[in-house]
């Protein structure tokens, strides 16, 4: 029988200890800290190292220790007392074990020996490294030169590698003699290191505003993409979702709110290469490794022209050296509920509202009592949008290889996404993603290669989600309303008398797109000297884009019996084939350099230049009449000369750059640095092409500083920064400068004949760069050990030479060029609070931010302009924020002919009581444009996200919680207005609070028919009684797993086996019930100086979704 050296050391000890132990004196002051920071304390006091198995011995517990001039076994004697944990000293090395664990009657089973060396992430040696084997107390401490060795391991044993401050490791034995080991620095705080532009660094050296949101953030959730994801995880990251359509998802994406009245969109780096904004959802999410969010100049300024709008950076997964190959799988499977969040009143309520609306407008009523009695004697007929939609299956499935040696590591990936449409038909989305990661080290020089495809496809119906949404929606639930009869035939109604949205979904044709995406690149870095790096990335993203459009011929019936079609959907059969090539060629050569110099001046320095290169080529053929079944031309498509159009595009652009950065850091105390980039890009002419954009940031840590010893021993790290600089903006079209003309080959027709024709648009050759300055001031602080870290930032920015079209006189005739004639502010705030802790077997994670942004024209000409649709009106004027809603306060309604004939009115309006009564702004008895004014604003304010993630022996929770403190949502048409312009036929529950004799303080006004006069005041005008409040708090994710034994899975050759359910969009708590508060008609620029639809709520569902997930790790 052999022992291992642990019960050797403890039969030592038991004769004697070692100088070192009985000469050391231990001084310690700890109140309710837990035993590794105790640990951790006496490591730095001493030279002792303690090794220990944390299967077996709580870390975690709270202590309280307060000792002075005390020997390391009194100390241990007063720390684990009572709490069967023995100890064994040998020299400096400490060895700690559970009580029952009797080293005199406990065999040790034969195994291998094994010996390696552990080091840290800079390759420098680790002393003091507890080397255990898992599931036992055979264990070792590497020794000065980071060895160690352990004898009686078993052939399929794995060793546990643990260090105070480092991420424990865990490494199978198996087909091994040696096994060296990297250990990670724990990133918590300060002390976290970020992907910054050109490369990384820790957190306590920033002094820009950088926010980095981890994989764990991203990973099961259950979304069709990252930006999804991203949601409420980062401070002023403000993301709204506009739909859930899979084949849509169209997203809104703002860093810092709005800077210009042109495109808003971020920038997006993907592993260093500059790629289109859409390229972010195609990414699969379970290949990201870190997202880093740069928001000021400090951080920006190196992308220079693109800046503006803040970057965001990505890095993918890649494999770890020296770790054997790992394969992971995992998987989410789930259902999708359409969660509708209004609904019809019952159909013979629908009928009595009618006709009180038609004679409170002075018609007649057209239900009779006996048709209101048959309705209600026969119930209610289902209603068409639940007929038209369904809940839907969603599929995510994601496998991975990844492991490496002393000089190579690999990542291989690929996954499948399948979402189904909750519209009835065949219809969804679907992705494959496959990328691989290849890094290798030769000497000085690195290597990687990655590459990295994407597959999506998308059948839509041929018809819009808003029409068939709409069109389900606005039929009462009368019995004898089908959509379909026995017999097959597609049924229209004296409501819808010319479409049918289930027949259009089931035999109306489809919209099929399908995308194939290509990104490769190669990089290079050669350690010149130390310190010294030079570094080249040549990069493609290649991308082939498909759209068939087919609409088929789809005949309506106008009763059951009926057998001749009394109209078709889709009779002009069209036909529409589009296919679009995009390339962009990226290439990078620059200098690194990092080095401190006598452990206090810590000197960086960045120096490179780049060129990308943009070409896009798409053309199109449209075709109507087409063959029923084959959709080929038919005779008619040659006689119509409107039937067919062929239009063709190409677009090039390019941009040259010289980007660089210094910085420089005194004893990790006093932090500065400065960048710049110098852009020319080919959408200006010559003399205005290029552009400088700098920036100079600097920061102070005070709890370095000696007067702050004290508070950084207690309390934590404590820093302030702040920066300034001038950011660019280019997102302006192609060939701006130039007087462009377009040639259209179906401009006409006459004769039968197609005719050409001609378009231009001016250009203006003096356009210049958009400029952003930025000015951003901000504090880090950690409390309590790094549990608790605090980010604060305040930031104001300028925007000048914006691009706008001058008004004109309408008999100019035409648009004038683009000029740089506007100017805006943006300023703000966002705070984010994290804390970590662990209690007992507890292990707590919650982080918390909220922000705010606002802007506000400042320079418009002295101009404004109002641009208005439907009932909507949105001002652009100076001192007001961009996209405001615009138009008439009420106040109340009308409650007697007396105080309508005591109040101001509407000209050419005969109002009566219960009808919308509005503010006399101006003061003159009348109600005009006069009395117009700004009735709120769409963008989100305050927003907010809570992440809270808790483990419990195996146990994990996760909460995401996002929302918004302040929003005005302005809603018209039918969710507003009963019976909607004879467009609707149908009431809704939340609209049954209208204002009656007995009902005066109602939400609505009185019934009023459409046309009528009280429907005109009431609906006919801009105002406030569109306006709704639509913050709100939404639980946006909810996840619950259980990670199975160690010991159970290792005997089937499972390293990990993690099962959880999971959940989206359980509840939202909002003042607005009846639709998603997050609906939004406007782009990221609120519009900008166009007009823009007003919202009318006919947006695709929100979706509930229910699923289970499936980790393991092998």
């Amino acid at each position: 029988m052999r022992l291992t050296f642990l019960f050797i050391f403890v039969g030592l000890m038991q004769v004697t200890a070692s100088v070192y132990s009985q000469s050391t004196k231990l001084s310690l002051d700890f109140q309710n800290s837990r035993v590794v920071d105790v640990l951790d304390a006496i490591e730095s006091q001493s030279e002792f190292r303690f090794a220990y198995s944390t299967e077996y011995i709580d870390m975690n517990r709270k202590v309280n220790v307060d000792i002075k001039d005390k020997s390391i076994e009194q100390t241990l004697s007063l720390l684990f007392d009572g709490v069967g944990v023995n100890y064994s000293i040998n020299d400096r090395h400490i060895m700690l074990y559970r009580a029952d664990m009797d080293p005199n009657s406990l065999e040790q089973q034969q195994g291998k020996s094994i010996s390696g060396k552990v080091t840290d992430s800079s390759g420098a040696t680790m002393p003091g490294v507890s080397v255990v084997v898992k599931g036992t107390i055979n264990g070792s401490i590497t020794d000065v030169d980071g060895m160690y060795h352990l004898s009686n391991v078993p052939e399929n044993g794995t060793l546990v590698f643990t260090f105070v401050g480092m991420k424990s490791v865990e490494k199978s034995v198996e087909g091994k003699t040696t096994l060296n080991t990297t250990l990670q620095e724990e990133q918590i705080g300060l002390d976290e290191v970020v992907v910054i532009g050109y490369g990384t660094t820790q957190k306590k050296n920033l002094t820009g505003a950088v926010d980095q949101i981890s994989s764990s953030v991203i990973e099961n959730r259950p979304v069709s993409n990252t930006m999804q994801a991203l949601q409420g995880a980062s401070a002023n990251l403000i993301i709204q979702q506009k739909s859930m359509d899979p084949n849509d998802n169209s997203m809104n994406i703002n860093i810092r709110g709005i800077s210009t009245m042109n495109n808003n969109d971020p920038l997006i780096v993907i592993d260093g290469i500059i790629t289109e904004g859409g390229s972010l959802n195609k990414l699969n999410p379970s290949d990201i490794e870190n997202i880093s969010i740069l928001k000021d100049a400090g951080s920006a300024a190196i992308y220079g022209s693109r800046s503006a709008n803040g970057v965001i950076l990505v890095t993918t997964k890649k494999g770890s050296k020296n770790n054997k190959p790992t394969l992971r799988f995992n998987t989410m499977v789930g259902m999708q509920d359409p969660d509708v969040l209004y609904s019809p009143v019952k159909g013979y309520e629908n009928a009595l509202l009618k006709n009180q609306a038609l004679i409170n407008g002075g018609s007649s009523p057209i239900y009779s009592p006996a048709q209101i009695r048959d309705f209600q004697q026969k119930g209610d007929g289902q209603w068409f949008l639940n007929g038209i939609l369904q809940s839907a299956l969603q599929q995510n499935y994601n496998a991975s290889l990844s492991g490496g040696n002393e000089t190579s590591t690999y990542m291989i990936s690929a996954g499948i996404y399948d979402q189904g449409s909750n519209f009835v038909g065949n219809y969804g989305a679907k992705r494959y993603n496959f990328r691989t990661n290849l890094v290798n080290q030769y000497g000085r020089l690195k290597v990687s290669a990655l590459m990295a495809y994407n597959r999506s496809l998308q059948t839509a119906p041929n018809s819009s989600a808003g029409t068939l949404i709409v069109d389900g929606g606005r039929i009462p639930n009368y019995y004898n309303y089908k959509m379909k009869a026995d017999n097959g035939h597609y049924l229209i109604n004296d409501v819808l008398s010319e479409f049918n949205p289930l027949g259009v979904l089931e035999a109306g044709g489809s919209q099929k797109k399908d995308e194939d995406n290509f990104i490769g690149s190669m990089n290079a870095e050669f350690k010149i000297m130390k310190g010294l790096t030079a570094k080249g990335i040549m990069g493609l993203d290649l991308s082939a884009n498909h759209r068939f459009i087919r609409g088929l011929e789809v005949p309506f019936y106008a009763s059951e019996t009926a057998t001749v079609p009394s109209s078709f959907a889709n009779s002009n059969r069209n036909t529409e084939d589009y296919n679009e090539k995009k390339y962009i060629v990226n290439s990078q050569a620059f200098l690194d350099f990092d080095r401190t110099f006598n452990k206090s001046h810590h000197v960086t320095a960045l120096l490179g230049v780049s060129n990308e290169s943009y070409t896009r080529q798409a053309n199109e053929i449209k075709k109507k009449y087409t063959d029923r079944d084959l959709g080929l031309p038919e005779t008619d498509t040659e006689l119509d000369p409107t039937s067919y159009n062929t239009p063709a595009q190409t677009q090039e652009q390019s941009i040259n750059s010289v980007f660089g950065r210094a910085g420089y850091s005194f004893r990790d105390k006093y932090y500065g640095e400065f960048s710049f980039r110098y852009d020319g890009s080919s959408k200006f002419a010559k003399d205005y092409r290029w552009g400088f954009f700098p920036s100079l940031s600097a920061g102070w840590r005070l709890s370095e500083e000696n007067f702050m010893a004290s508070y950084k021993e207690k309390v934590g790290d404590l820093k302030v920064r702040g920066s300034y600089g001038i950011l660019g903006n280019q997102n302006v079209d192609d060939y701006s400068y130039f007087t462009t003309y377009s040639v259209y080959t179906n401009s006409y027709g006459f004769n039968n004949q197609a005719v050409s024709g001609t378009g231009f648009s001016f250009g203006n050759s003096e356009l210049q760069w958009e400029q952003s300055a930025n000015f951003n001031i901000g504090v880090d602080a950690t409390f309590f050990q790094n549990k608790f870290i605090v980010s604060l930032d305040y930031f104001n920015k300028v925007t000048s030479q914006i691009l706008l079209t001058p008004e004109v006189p309408l008999v100019f005739g035409g648009a004038v060029a683009k000029e740089n004639a506007g100017k805006m502010k943006n300023q703000g705030w966002e705070a984010t609070l994290e804390y970590h802790a662990k209690t007992g077997a507890f292990k707590h994670n919650i982080s918390f931010n909220m922000a705010d942004t606002k802007n506000e024209v400042t320079d418009f000409g002295g101009n404004q302009q109002i641009n208005s649709s439907d009932q909507m009106s949105k001002l652009i004027a100076e001192g007001q924020a961009i996209g405001s809603y615009y138009g008439w306060k009420t106040d109340g309604f009308f409650q007697s002919y007396e105080e309508i004939a005591n109040s101001a009115l509407p000209v050419g309006v005969t109002v009566q009581p219960g009808d919308v009564k509005y503010k006399d702004l101006y003061k003159d008895g009348i109600i005009d444009d006069k009395d117009r004014q700004v009735l709120g604003n769409a963008f989100p304010r305050y927003t907010f996200g809570l992440n809270y993630n808790l483990e419990w022996k195996g146990f994990d929770l996760g909460l995401l919680i996002q929302g918004v403190g302040k929003r005005d949502m302005f809603l018209r048409g039918e969710l507003v207005e009963p019976f909607h312009s004879n467009y609707s036929y149908v009431m809704y529950t939340h609209q049954l609070d209208f204002w009656t004799p007995t009902n005066t303080d109602a939400r609505w006004p009185r019934l009023s028919s459409p046309g009528s006069a009280s429907n005109t005041n009431n609906y006919g005008r801009s105002s406030d009684l569109y306006i709704f409040n639509a913050s709100y708090l939404r639980l946006k994710n909810i996840q619950l797993g259980y990670t199975l034994p160690h010991q159970m899975t290792s005997k089937i050759g499972v390293q990990k086996c993690r099962l959880s359910v999971n959940a989206q969009n359980l509840f939202t708590l909002s003042n607005v019930s009846f639709i998603d508060p997050e609906s939004s008609e406007f782009g990221n620029n609120m519009g900008g100086t166009g007009g823009v639809g007003a919202n009318s709520g006919r947006n695709y569902p929100t979706l509930k979704y229910y699923g289970f997930g499936l980790d393991l790790e092998f």
